[in-house]
């Protein structure tokens, strides 16, 4: 594992765009950034072309990625010639030699290389001898499964990732957890219509054949509008005879979608089911039905979660924070919100919630000071700004309290309902 993590810092590598003013050049350069590969290898022509170095491995990531292993490996014999270590390019050579079966070239290759790569040994040798094509798909997969992992997402080079994916599932393509993989990824990036197609190839009886209706139910509510999402999720629950984790996407999509009504029921046969997630289960009815102002449901919705699974910070924080908000149990309410923080020192909405308790108990320094760091953590947060401003007013602080109102008024969303509660308190301040 830990030479897995140390190979993967080959896998985040920046590309630049060379400055060249050719508006064929820049769209390509720009439909590489946008993860749109086809367009991006449009009116290539291999052996006119007057790629730098960054720009070429840019053409042989976007051939392999569209899964046109001869130009991939073309475009790696130029970049060979211009750079003689290129980790990428003879990646590329050796899998075209093996997917050719030309098993000795591949070690005649490797042996002229002045500096033995580990990332390449690690890919297609086991003790100086070539492995077979399964092990050298799965091991290209467990690259990328391990550079995912180990970093944040935000930092992920999505081009490098699906390249080693791409590779993967040319060697083996009959490895559906590298297809899954790639369309998990387009997904990831946004190109919804492209990781559909990828989706669709796994078939009813491979053993990822679930992971990819799930997949495929998710790409729907993110990508399609509300009637047809819900339409196309409803056709792969039925055909996926009502499976559990099927259910519990659609009854998610309805929650985020505000119908709450709808949502209920599902969450309702889901727990007759008695899954490992009950306790979430419960959690997330709880939400339903506190958005709906039936507040007795949820609190025992969430009482029961906590029985189920007893130090979640997520339900200690939504349960105290609605005892907080009805101004009873604030000392429970307090004591469960330190120990939601404590598990999860990181989330502003617990951080909120806890100064907003020492705020109704009236400890208004402690409650001003971990509200000022909600709003450090999160400076366009609406309803913290607003609770802030409250703090200050309390401690007749009035200006810097109709700053933070003024503020929040201006960054409120519609879901925080909160436009019509601060703009009262601004006309009170400017009435007085």
């Amino acid at each position: 594992m830990k030479k897995l993590i140390y190979i993967s810092i080959f896998l985040f590598f920046s590309t630049s765009i060379s400055a060249l003013t050719s508006s064929s050049f820049l769209i390509s350069q720009l439909a590489f950034k946008n993860y749109d590969y086809p367009r991006s290898l449009s009116g290539l022509k291999i052996n006119e072309n007057n790629f730098s170095n960054s720009n070429l491995l840019d053409k042989i990531i976007a051939a392999v990625i569209v899964e046109d292993l001869s130009t991939a490996n073309e475009l790696s014999s130029q970049l060979i010639t211009k750079d003689k270590d290129n980790q990428e390019a003879y990646i590329v050579k050796l899998t075209y030699l093996y997917i050719n079966k030309k098993f000795n070239k591949i070690k005649n290759l490797y042996s002229e290389t002045k500096n033995k790569n580990e990332l390449i040994d690690f890919l297609f040798f086991n003790n100086n001898e070539l492995k077979n094509k399964s092990t050298i798909s799965n091991s290209l997969i467990d690259i990328v499964t391990s550079s995912f992992s180990n970093a944040e997402q935000l930092s992920l080079n999505y081009n490098f990732l699906l390249f080693y994916t791409s590779l993967a599932k040319i060697m083996d393509e009959n490895n559906d957890r590298a297809i899954l993989i790639k369309g998990e990824l387009f997904q990831n990036v946004e190109q919804y219509t492209v990781a559909r197609k990828i989706f669709d190839k796994i078939t009813i009886s491979s053993p990822y054949y679930l992971d990819a209706q799930r997949s495929l139910a998710i790409n729907y509510s993110y990508d399609y509008e509300y009637d047809d999402a819900i339409k196309n999720i409803k056709i792969i629950l039925e055909k996926n005879d009502n499976n559990y984790s099927l259910k519990k996407i659609l009854a998610d999509f309805y929650r985020v979608k505000k119908k709450y009504e709808l949502a209920i029921p599902i969450y309702t046969e889901m727990i007759k089911e008695k899954k490992e997630d009950l306790w979430n289960i419960y959690y997330m009815r709880g939400v339903c039905y506190e958005r709906l102002d039936e507040w007795d449901k949820a609190e025992k919705d969430f009482l029961i979660s906590l029985e189920i699974k007893p130090e979640s910070p997520n339900v200690l924080n939504y349960l105290a924070y609605g005892w907080v908000e009805r101004e009873i149990k604030l000392d429970e309410s307090l004591m469960m919100l330190k120990a939601a923080y404590n598990a999860n020192p990181e989330s502003f909405y617990i951080i909120d919630s806890l100064a907003w308790a020492y705020f109704k108990k009236n400890d208004l320094n402690e409650a001003a000071r971990l509200m000022e760091k909600v709003i450090d953590l999160a400076p366009g947060e609406a309803i913290s700004l607003d609770h802030l401003g409250d703090i200050y007013y309390a401690m007749n602080r009035k200006r810097e309290a109709i700053h933070f109102w003024k503020q929040a008024l201006e960054l409120a969303e519609p879901e925080d309902e909160i436009e019509e509660k601060v703009r009262s308190k601004l006309d009170r301040f400017n009435a007085g």
